[in-house]
């Protein structure tokens, strides 16, 4: 038994809690961002004394890790605690205790001091008793499903354009053929957004509570991810992936700045999910500022019904009321009065964007746009985007860099709604933060390659595992192509690393070159480059590497192509790949396609 532990977390934050606690054991700890990197971590330094894992873990669930942990031979002895925020997958776990081999439950929520005493005791080879349950309380409950009534979120209107074009966009960039973002009611899940859902369910708009995942963000208050809900020991008998609706799931909470968890923004595919530790941070990030931006439309929507509420209400005295409004937001707004005529702001846009302590209304709303077009790199062109048109329009969104007072990205959002003498806007302006900050940075390095500009192995990976599954909903091939830098190290000896380096960057040109407009390259390891090919069949990719070796300048090259075949598992796919490679390494000769 290999004494370290391995920590199975995708979030840093908490990861660098759980090491620290190990360390303090006398251990070394390992962090795996996934269950597929956990398996891998194990395949290569054996299994730990200790498995700290969540059950919602991207690429590979938790049940299939541990699942797989028991068939090693070598994992007998290995302790187990898992850490969750989902109180049914806890009890689900607890059922299996003995099957998994697990030794300890607890919550996310668990206090540093319950999880020290916990790793010890498992450690001492102590097992611990039934978890207890964190069901919300009736007043917190109570407390959320009126903060999505005073919000006016439900409505019997279409899904608001805005909405629709948020998820498709979402699901776009997920490559999965659904996303949504709902609304967990009191018995029910209601779609506020929806876009690949099957008429049935677009018709209705919702489910009953007891089949929705996104019941479970709610109540876990977390990101969850369901890679294969088939396989599933608790959502496999969901009514949802019984009828062949759901087969994977990733959604992340829409909470408020008080608290409540809303829903879910949420994606969804028929086929397993192949998302990473990247992905689900950036679907959180993406659900915090969705809920910020539907908290802003409540709190205005409340506001302009106030005002028209009065009877008898004068423009005058509308406008004051929503001048109170605005001034207790939390993000930069503005009011716009009828006639385009600034009102009111709030301290967070005067400090945001460099104004005086009272700007309005001695500022028209020209002068407005001028001086904030002035803040950018480009003063005519951000003015011209910023004209909120007519008092008739539909509003504006965009997103405006900002040069001055400090780099930073912002949204602008303009909203009209009716008061008595006109039109109003309402409009806030979201930060979408500045320079690139130092974790940023060291994340960018992890998912870009340095040397070539390309993708890391890690990234890479990932990508090409979502783009099989794109290609397979959209029934085209798939292919991949390896190609290995032959006499990398004797050209390091013989010419120096900067020679070596510089072949490696024209070999990662030439691919980029080769496989544009649709695939893409990937540092593999070492010398070895990986060519993702969609849409490129088997005869395809064997003109294609063919071509790579006939190309002025290539450097000499070891190559092997394979394309994906049925329903072949697509890490499958790239173990096949691989062996090709080694294969042809080992011939010294370009192999036929495989």
């Amino acid at each position: 038994m290999v004494r370290y532990a391995l920590i199975a977390e995708p979030d840093p934050q908490r990861a660098a809690g759980l090491l620290s606690l190990v360390v303090e054991e006398g251990l070394e700890g390992v962090v795996a961002r996934d269950g597929a990197e956990a398996e891998e971590t194990m395949r290569q330094r054996g299994a730990p004394l200790l498995l700290v894992t969540d059950l919602a873990l991207p690429r590979v669930d938790g049940f299939a890790l541990l699942t797989w942990l028991r068939e090693q031979k070598d994992a007998a002895d290995t302790q187990v605690v898992v850490v969750t925020a989902f109180d049914e997958l806890r009890v689900r776990a607890w059922q299996l205790k003995d099957t998994l081999g697990i030794h300890a439950l607890l919550s996310r929520r668990a206090s540093a001091e319950l999880m020290r005493d916990t790793l010890r005791r498992v450690l001492g080879g102590q097992l611990a008793s039934q978890p207890l349950l964190e069901e919300p309380t009736a007043e917190q409950e109570r407390q959320r499903l009126a903060s999505i009534a005073a919000m006016r979120l439900v409505d019997d209107g279409p899904p608001e354009a805005e909405l629709q074009q948020l998820v498709t966009e979402v699901a776009q960039a997920f490559g999965v053929p659904v996303a949504l973002l709902t609304l967990v009611l009191g018995e029910r899940q209601w779609f506020k957004a929806h876009v690949g859902l099957p008429p049935s369910l677009a018709k209705d708009r919702g489910t009953p509570r007891d089949w929705a995942f996104c019941h479970h963000v709610v109540q876990g208050r977390e990101p969850l991810v369901v890679p294969d809900a088939r396989r599933h020991p608790y959502f496999r008998d969901n009514p949802l992936v019984r009828d062949g609706i759901v087969g994977s799931y990733a959604g992340a909470p829409l909470q408020t700045s008080t608290g409540e968890v809303l829903g879910s923004l949420c994606v969804i595919d028929t086929r397993p999910l192949v998302l990473g530790a990247e992905d689900l941070a950036a679907l959180r990030e993406l659900a915090h500022r969705v809920a910020e931006d539907l908290e802003q439309r409540g709190r205005a929507k409340l506001a302009a019904a106030k005002a028209q509420a009065e009877p008898g209400l004068s423009e005058a005295t509308a406008l004051s009321l929503l001048r109170e409004a605005v001034q207790a937001l939390d993000v930069p707004a503005l009011l716009v009065a009828p006639g385009r005529r600034p009102h009111a702001s709030n301290a967070a846009l005067t400090e945001l964007l460099g104004l005086p302590a009272t700007p309005f209304p001695g500022m028209t709303f020209e002068a407005f746009c001028q001086h904030v077009a002035g803040l950018t790199a480009d003063p005519a062109g951000t003015l011209r985007q910023l004209d909120l048109a007519a008092e008739s329009s539909r509003g504006l969104r965009l997103s405006l860099a900002l040069e001055r007072p400090q780099p930073r990205r912002l949204r602008w959002v303009a909203r009209p709604f009716p008061i008595p003498g006109g039109v109003a806007q309402m409009l806030t302006l979201s930060d979408l933060g500045n320079a690139r900050t130092s974790r940023e940075e060291r994340e960018r390095q992890v998912r870009v390659d340095a040397l070539t500009g390309l993708d890391t192995r890690r990234e890479g990976e990932e990508r090409v595992l979502r783009e099989i599954g794109r290609c397979r909903r959209s029934g085209v091939p798939f292919s991949v192509l390896l190609a290995d830098l032959a006499g990398l190290s004797r050209i390091n000896a013989a010419q120096g690393f900067d020679a070596g380096d510089a072949a490696l960057r024209d070999g990662a040109r030439i691919l980029e070159a080769l496989g544009a407009p649709s695939g893409f390259a990937v540092r593999w390891e070492g010398g070895a480059f990986l060519l993702a090919l969609p849409g490129v069949d088997a005869a395809q990719a064997e003109t294609l590497r063919q071509r790579l070796h006939d190309t002025a300048g290539s450097p000499p090259l070891v190559t092997a192509a394979v394309t994906v075949e049925g329903e072949e598992d697509p890490q499958g796919t790239l173990a096949r790949a691989q062996a090709a490679l080694v294969r042809a390494k080992t011939e010294q000769r370009p192999p036929h396609l495989t």
